[in-house]
């Protein structure tokens, strides 16, 4: 099942997208975070940002996590021909993957892997949320355990 988790939250994201307001530029706000598990930072990993309401006007939005676990968001927009950074106002459902490569060469038989534990991979089973707001700092503290 963890061979198939990078599939299904990049087909998420993709629909998403599809679903967003088309080519209208959102007005965002700048979102910054840290991912951490017990304590440590997470590098590497896919932060993905799914709107609680169609009423946000996008579909989502993704980061990835630099070596000391942080990460600033970027939204896409215009059917995901554009990007723009941060996030529209408005709450958000959360989810984290970190997919490595087994050792050895690539092959289909040896897909990627997600390292962090599974409930995090999905929006409906992470437990992660955050809210943007249009005034004061929009920073996402991800602790995961």
């Amino acid at each position: 099942m963890a061979e198939t988790i990078r599939p299904v939250a990049l087909l998420i994201l993709a629909v998403a997208v599809g679903c967003g307001s088309g080519s209208s530029e959102p007005v965002t706000y700048p979102v910054t975070g840290k991912v951490t598990i017990g304590g440590a930072p997470v590098a590497g990993a896919d932060v993905t940002f799914v709107p609680q309401s169609a009423d946000l006007g996008i579909g989502g939005a993704t980061a990835q996590t630099g070596p000391d676990g942080s990460f600033n968001v970027k939204v896409m927009y215009d059917l995901g021909k554009s990007s723009k950074e941060g996030l529209p106002a408005g709450d958000y459902r959360v989810f984290v993957i970190k997919l490595e490569q087994p050792s050895g060469p690539p092959s289909l038989s040896k897909p990627p892997k997600n390292t962090l534990p599974q409930k995090y991979a999905s929006p409906d089973t992470s437990n992660l949320s955050a809210t943007v707001k249009a005034d004061g700092e929009n920073l996402v503290e991800l602790k995961l355990e």
